[in-house]
């Protein structure tokens, strides 16, 4: 009856928003759509675009070349900025192919980006919105993807072209990461709308005092048709709060100079990555426990990277937690916790078992760490109480539990590799179905292929720079990287999957070994 009654009532209220499922089945992901290609090897990210300094040991941004005085506009228009017309008198143009593209490099001005993390590893940028001073575009950079950076980087480089985004922090890093692309001469609103100490300092907040607008998220190109006349406005307003002392327009430029100068870092696995699981320290984990937390997220970030999902979405933090304090020993009861929800999980309960078994029978090389843990997680539970009987302080406690760093000294790199041996030994095992993109169902992928015996996989296992992630392919300026994605590939290798292509498409989470096949003493060390 209650669903009859809000489905009436959304029919009564045409302008309500019908609830979209949060795990949808039916929308594939872009990936899939666009054959985009990822690179998640466990190795650091390369600015291939970029020079480098002398010695080799750091990218040089374009940006760090120029002087900060020539981006500062001190000039004062002879009129008032003048507002732009109305979203539905202004052109429209959303650029889908390369001519459009083409088209669009010439009249690049403010810019705003649309990410979505769910579905991927690192994330992708979904759509892209620039305006000039008369027209809108959206790009579509999930089709364009490959496009994107050879027909907009030296535009978006041009320090003579002034490029005004609304807190550009990860807008920048997205730029870099999927397209290459670097920023210079920048005006972060965001920034500027903190150095005037304005009330609030979202992009709502802004429309709404500059522009006399109320948001509206279900138009894409309002991020950025006004950005253009606030930038006037805010520039107008700095110079003239400027001292002599205090120059405004030149502490915004800083920051934005600041903001596009970061480099896009990947989020590699280390021997210490799963004590920086949200929450953990919240939990009182014995050692047997913490060593389950360890495998579990050594084997969600194999299988996250390997077909190009979100860790939340393979394992979501919380559900990993519960299961490293239960333990289960068997797959009908990891079955009956994970009641179905997390697709890789119920399709490798037998794996996941086997994970958790050995995992416990190697916990002994976690029990310092686990004492360690116990006694960071009293320190500030005492810190917390010292606080909130601390009069003056009542009302500022911060009870998020964030976590500490830890002493990386605890367990050494060779204990680490000791627990990863025994934890994962028994995966060694092949698994019930073939790997996606292998024709050969039924059996194990075989890491060092190609190779007859002991000796010639430990060389060639020296040769890689995690424990399982293949060789990183060439890069090519052209196409971008010249490999198929990790999850459409036998490891270690560029050709074309061989089997069913339609198959292995719609069905990304068909069982895999992990790690992949050979004792893990003959693959190289723990990443």
């Amino acid at each position: 009856m209650m669903a009859k009654d809000k489905a009436a009532a959304a029919a009564a209220e045409p302008w309500t928003k019908a609830k979209v499922s949060f795990h949808d089945p039916n929308i594939p992901r872009p990936q899939d759509v666009y054959a985009i290609r990822v690179n998640n090897y466990n190795v650091p990210f390369d600015h291939v675009w970029l020079e480098r300094t002398e010695d080799g040991s750091r990218p040089i941004h374009p940006l760090e070349k120029l002087p900060m005085g020539q981006f500062i506009d001190r000039n004062v228009p002879e009129s008032e900025p003048v507002k732009p017309a109305d979203l539905e008198d202004t052109p429209f143009t959303l650029v889908e192919d390369k001519n459009g593209l083409a088209d669009l490099a010439k009249k690049l001005k403010s810019v705003d980006l649309e990410h979505n993390q769910y579905r991927s590893f690192q994330g992708l940028t979904c759509l892209m919105q620039i305006s000039t001073r008369t027209e809108d575009f959206v790009v579509d950079t999930l089709k364009l993807r490959i496009y994107i950076g050879l027909y907009l980087k030296e535009h978006f480089k041009d320090p003579t072209k002034r490029k005004v985004m609304h807190g550009a922090d990860r807008d920048i890093m997205w730029l870099q990461r999927d397209f290459h692309i670097y920023v210079c001469n920048l005006f972060d609103t965001g920034q500027a709308s903190r150095v005037l100490q304005m009330e609030r300092n979202s992009l709502e907040h802004l429309l709404r005092h500059f522009c006399g607008v109320s948001a509206n998220k279900e138009y894409a190109r309002e991020d950025t048709h006004y950005l253009l006349y606030m930038y006037d406005l805010m520039r107008l307003r700095l110079q003239k709060e400027s001292t002599s002392d205090n120059d405004l327009l030149l502490e915004v430029q800083k920051r934005s100079n600041e903001i596009c100068l970061q480099l896009y870092e990947k989020e590699l696995l280390t021997d210490t990555s799963y004590l920086h699981i949200y929450g953990l320290q919240e939990h009182d984990l014995d050692a047997k426990q913490l060593a389950v937390v360890y495998a579990l997220h050594q084997w969600r970030d194999y299988i996250a990277r390997e077909v190009d999902e979100s860790t939340g979405y393979v394992l979501p933090n919380k559900a990993l937690i519960e299961i490293a304090k239960k333990m289960p020993t068997d797959t009908a009861e990891l079955k009956r916790m994970v009641k179905s929800k997390y697709p890789f999980v119920d399709e490798n309960l037998d794996q996941v078992v086997g994970i958790i078994w050995n995992a416990t029978e190697s916990s002994y090389a976690f029990e310092s760490r686990a004492e360690q843990l116990k006694k960071e997680r009293l320190e500030q539970l005492a810190d917390r109480v010292q606080t909130i009987s601390s009069p003056e302080m009542k009302t500022s406690m911060n009870l998020s539990g964030q976590i500490r760093s830890m002493d990386k000294e605890i367990l050494s790199d060779n204990i680490h590799q000791q627990v990863a041996q025994a934890t994962f030994q028994e995966l060694k095992r092949p698994m019930a179905l073939g790997v996606v993109g292998n024709s050969t169902s039924g059996g194990q992928r075989d890491f060092f292929g190609g190779f007859s015996n002991k000796s010639e996989k430990m060389e060639k296992a020296k040769s890689y720079p995690a424990f399982y992630y293949p060789q990183l392919p060439q890069y090519s300026p052209e196409v971008g990287y010249g490999f198929q994605s990790i999850n459409r590939t036998m490891a270690g290798t560029a050709q074309s999957p061989t089997g069913n292509k339609e198959r292995d498409l719609q069905n990304p989470r068909r069982r895999r070994s992990f790690p992949p096949s050979g004792n893990i003493s003959d693959t190289h060390h723990m990443p």
